[in-house]
């Protein structure tokens, strides 16, 4: 197998053909958000279940705006 096989068949291979250029503006950038946004709402710990509803039934609706302003953060993060 030579050094030619060997790179086309690596996926993980990064050339020059698969660079793509950047998203320019807000509506081309909203199509690559969708799949960050599920990604980072599956990755939600145990330890935060159980953070969240302890918060939830101590302070009630009172605090729900962090759990909406960490719930956004978390995905920039």
């Amino acid at each position: 197998m030579g050094t030619s096989a060997a790179s086309d068949e690596d996926p993980y291979l990064l050339t020059a053909k698969g660079i793509e250029e950047p998203p320019m503006g807000w509506k081309s950038s909203l199509r690559y958000l969708g799949p960050g946004l599920i990604i980072s709402a599956s990755i939600v710990g145990s330890g935060e279940l159980i953070a969240t509803t302890a918060l939830g039934a101590e302070a009630r609706f009172a605090l729900l705006w962090l759990v909406i302003m960490s719930t956004t953060v978390k995905v920039a993060v």
